[in-house]
């Protein structure tokens, strides 16, 4: 993200883009800066626009849409074959391939952000080659608004997931555990201050350090702890019926062969 008057910039690195991560991140930037803009200008991509009606009026995806607003802001796209309309974002992606990149060594991906968040500190003290000014400096001139409360926008770091067989559900290319009784039903997943916490019916259930590295499995202390008991049992036994019990309609045994001569020649 890189803001139009002060030429401030935050950058996030993800192994998603779709909108789900796309919120999250924006939000992110908007809390990184500590206010939102009036007007969010971004490329035509499906995360933010699904196409365009017979007024040529973008039809917005509806969670970039709610986002929109629920944080107060204007969403607008760039003109079609018109890449100058986005020149800013443009040439800041080039500086951080040129300038951030090269050379860099991480662990993950919490540990490549840990790093970006640093060099953003850093280039938003610099004087910026366009303003001839600190884009720090300049960042109080942007008249951001300020954020609502974090419960009116935390619905949008929240994901729905299954839980598997194994007592397991995956996130952002990360499993974590929850108690095995809760296997085989829907929970939700919230993405909160390097946390993941995962609920049902509105109540936490499970709580992890949040992990980068995609494959890792995380396993919640004592997930298992009763299954033993249970027989091993993730779902309810089926429960036999007798066939003694089912009523079966009486039919003419004339019924049935008329049925074997159904298409004999």
């Amino acid at each position: 993200m890189v803001l139009g008057y002060s030429r401030a910039i935050y950058v996030e690195f993800t192994n998603r883009c779709d909108i789900h991560t796309f919120i999250r991140c924006l939000i992110h930037g908007f809390e990184y800066f500590g206010g939102v803009t009036d007007i969010v200008l971004t490329d035509r991509m499906k995360t933010v626009i699904l196409g365009t009606g017979e007024d040529r009026k973008p039809i917005w995806n509806s969670n970039f849409e709610d986002l929109a607003a629920t944080l107060g802001f204007t969403p607008k796209v760039c003109r079609v074959q018109r890449p100058q309309t986005k020149g800013k974002i443009e040439s800041g992606i080039d500086f951080v391939k040129s300038n951030f990149l090269p050379g860099r060594k991480f662990i993950d991906y919490g540990d490549l952000n840990h790093q970006a968040i640093v060099w953003c500190e850093k280039k938003n003290r610099r004087i910026h080659g366009t303003t001839g000014e600190r884009p720090i400096d300049r960042l109080k001139e942007e008249n951001l608004k300020p954020l609502p409360t974090s419960d009116r926008y935390q619905k949008f770091l929240e994901q729905v997931r299954k839980v598997h067989k194994d007592g397991l559900l995956s996130f952002d290319g990360v499993r974590y555990g929850v108690p095995w009784q809760y296997s085989g039903k829907e929970v939700v997943v919230r993405d909160k201050n390097g946390k993941i916490e995962i609920l049902y019916d509105g109540k936490v259930i499970a709580t992890h350090e949040k992990h980068y590295r995609s494959r890792t499995i995380v396993f919640l202390k004592d997930q298992y702890k009763g299954l033993k008991e249970a027989e091993g049992m993730f779902y309810p036994k089926p429960r036999a019926i007798k066939l003694s019990s089912l009523e079966v309609e009486k039919r003419s045994l004339g019924v049935y062969e008329s049925l074997l001569e159904v298409g004999t020649v």
